[in-house]
């Protein structure tokens, strides 16, 4: 019995097998159905998996991952999409949350003609289901390159924790999709080598194929920019940090001398003394005041001189 988690699209060159959310019944039926390796079948189990390929007598076995914002949790998580691909056969395997593969199913459930024009060859097929997950990474650029404009004009207008925060999420998204995307370029050379071993490619699928490659190049290009930039913010906020801690510590050490000279001086007229000057005449106490006063703006003065002030 087919699991209902397994959706087949037949056509007359092959078929497409799409797994979605797998479970331990759904892998057992492919092992048994196809003679898939046990290894391949495990690596299709969560944890997600580092992307690789395998090359089987039989097939070729690729794990791809792509980044997905998390709307919830206000992150980028990492997905894993599974391929075997033969002469005859393509499976993949997913959670089910890549809606591009979802919706590309559809389509071509829907269409006839467009899927027997992505049939025509197994490895064009993939390279158009590979060509969708990479341009959904486009938009995920796009809302982090705009984020980063944002954080750019908050920073200027003063520090806040919240600024902090957004700098953080926003490295950790960078690390992170630069984590994912680093093996797709060697990957697909791979693939565009070992392909040939199972069946004939023409010059269309190659194409294809180095059309991914410029996507992934374009793809780290786009991040080495934004971790550039977000560097930059780093360090902008930091310095604008530093200089406000020191203007705090200057204002505190100014405030700190004057209340010392104050301190002293005060306490030279409490000295019990029979001959301290100005204490029992007239208008002592408003003397002592003056003194005080006339210390204050001389210790001002001097500190404006210096241009501490």
């Amino acid at each position: 019995m087919i699991p209902s988690t397994v959706h087949t699209l037949p056509s007359k060159r092959y078929r497409w097998i799409n797994v979605v959310h797998p479970g331990e019944v759904e892998l057992q039926y492919l092992e048994r159905l196809f003679g898939f390796h046990p290894l391949d079948i495990k690596d299709c189990q969560p944890p997600v998996q580092r992307p690789k390929v395998v090359p089987r007598p039989n097939y070729l076995f690729a794990i791809f991952v792509f980044p997905c914002y998390n709307e919830l949790l206000k992150e980028i998580e990492t997905k894993e999409i599974d391929f075997f691909i033969s002469k005859d056969l393509v499976v993949t395997v997913n959670d089910g949350s890549l809606i591009e593969v979802k919706n590309f199913f559809e389509l071509l459930e829907l269409n006839p003609e467009l899927k027997e024009t992505y049939f025509k060859q197994p490895i064009r097929f993939v390279a158009q289901i590979l060509d969708e997950l990479f341009d959904s990474c486009f938009p995920l650029l796009h809302r982090i390159s705009r984020d980063i404009d944002v954080l750019s004009t908050s920073v200027l207008r003063g520090y806040s924790r919240q600024t902090v925060h957004e700098i953080l999420r926003l490295k950790n998204e960078i690390v992170a999709f630069r984590k994912t995307m680093q093996p797709h370029r060697d990957m697909l050379k791979r693939i565009l080598t070992m392909i040939p071993h199972y069946f004939k490619i023409g010059d269309f699928e190659a194409i294809a194929i180095n059309r991914l490659i410029d996507h992934t190049k374009e793809i780290w290009d786009h991040l080495e920019t934004y971790h550039s930039a977000i560097d930059a913010v780093e360090d902008t906020h930091s310095t604008l940090i530093s200089f406000r801690l020191s203007e705090i510590m200057k204002t505190l050490t100014i405030f700190s001398v004057i209340i010392f000279s104050l301190t002293f001086i005060a306490n030279i007229f409490i000295i019990p003394a029979v001959s301290i000057p100005i204490i029992g005449t007239k208008n002592d106490f408003w003397a002592i005041i003056g003194i005080m006063g006339f210390v204050t703006l001389l210790t001002l003065w001097f500190f404006k001189k210096k241009r501490y002030l």
